[in-house]
């Protein structure tokens, strides 16, 4: 049996470093902290230490679903999704 790849997840602060940004850009701010925790939380999760996510791809797909669902900023959620989902890809691409 292969090892599941582990996927380097987003910390909260990382992911509140690129809501600023957006939030910036867009002049909009950051509805609920603890949404936006919570949707970074989603590029981590596990059970019994077994990752749920097989792969980034899965990963970032879901981080930005959370984003859109639980809508932590008060607009350009849809662009911090895909800013996010961007992100952490990249991050996992080194």
């Amino acid at each position: 049996m292969n090892p599941v790849p582990r996927v380097r997840p987003l910390t909260p602060e990382q992911l509140l470093v690129i809501a600023d940004e957006v939030a910036a850009v867009h002049r909009v701010r950051v509805r609920d902290h603890a949404l936006l925790a919570g949707a970074a939380a989603v590029t981590s999760a596990s059970y019994l230490g077994i990752p749920v996510h097989r792969d980034v791809r899965s990963a970032a797909a879901a981080l930005s679903e959370a984003i859109i669902r639980l809508a932590p900023l008060d607009g350009a959620n849809d662009v911090l999704a895909d800013a996010a989902a961007e992100i952490l890809r990249r991050i996992n691409a080194r």
